[in-house]
């Protein structure tokens, strides 16, 4: 496992009256519009759904950038206490840690050149010849390899970054990915302007799950317990909404 480095990033201020306790949170820092850099600060809806979390339980968020790869093993060691990196619950992995209610829920979507792909449900015969790209580890590797893999030439990266660049490069030709991120991320980009989303959203439950959620110890009931509240609280004081809005103009919950 890689080395998980802190970032010395917190998410509210030290009560006057008491010492909070520190939350070790998980993410990945290059997902935008979820969570990503800029000038050196993390922000994102994951960030802010974070901060407002650690608000609700009165503790001190610590952020903790690393690999997607290494998420859930870092919850199984110790080195995470909470993942919030828009990982959708599935019952895969939740024989490895505990997922609390979902708090988004986002479809996938194909990505690729504009005009090259017309049909609305995409088939392994829609992508025929065509080279898939894909982030390892992820829900969309488990469609992919699943439903095209014995038909396609399927490739897969640590990072979207690393994705969307292949892509660019010609060395894959479409690849799969959270149709939010894909939008925000890559296609309102300039280096996006030749790319479009392909086909009909993909809501397989089966290999996507029932939305994203919180992820923790299987251990840690009371963690899980608290972070439930928490989103429950959020949402009916109306600041999930707001954080909502601030990224999306549309419902993602």
């Amino acid at each position: 496992m890689q080395k998980l480095t802190p970032l010395l990033l917190t998410c509210l201020l030290l009560p006057l009256t008491g010492q909070a306790r520190d939350l070790k949170v998980g993410l990945q820092g290059d997902y935008p519009p979820f969570d990503y850099e800029v000038k050196g600060q993390l922000t994102g809806f994951n960030v802010d759904i974070a901060n407002a979390v650690c608000r609700e339980l009165k503790a001190r968020c610590v952020f903790v950038k690393t690999t997607w790869a290494d998420l859930i093993p870092g919850i199984e060691s110790g080195k995470l206490d909470a993942v919030i990196a828009s990982m959708s619950i599935t019952e895969e992995r939740k024989k490895r840690v505990a997922f609390s209610d979902k708090y988004s829920q986002i479809p996938g979507s194909f990505v690729s050149r504009k005009k090259r792909i017309l049909s609305t449900y995409i088939t392994p015969q829609d992508l025929a010849g065509m080279k898939i790209g894909v982030q390892a580890k992820t829900t969309f590797a488990n469609l992919i390899q699943a439903r095209f893999a014995a038909s396609n030439k399927v490739t897969e990266f640590e990072g979207t970054k690393e994705m969307y660049e292949a892509m660019r490069a010609g060395e894959v030709d479409v690849v799969l990915d959270d149709m939010v991120a894909a939008y925000e991320g890559f296609l309102k980009k300039p280096e996006g302007a030749s790319y479009e989303l392909v086909g009909s959203p993909i809501r397989d439950r089966k290999y996507l799950g029932v939305g994203e959620g919180v992820a923790v110890n299987l251990k840690n009931t009371a963690l899980l317990a608290e972070v439930n509240a928490a989103l429950k609280n959020i949402q009916s004081s109306g600041e999930y909404q707001q954080i909502m809005k601030k990224y999306f103009q549309f419902n993602i919950y």
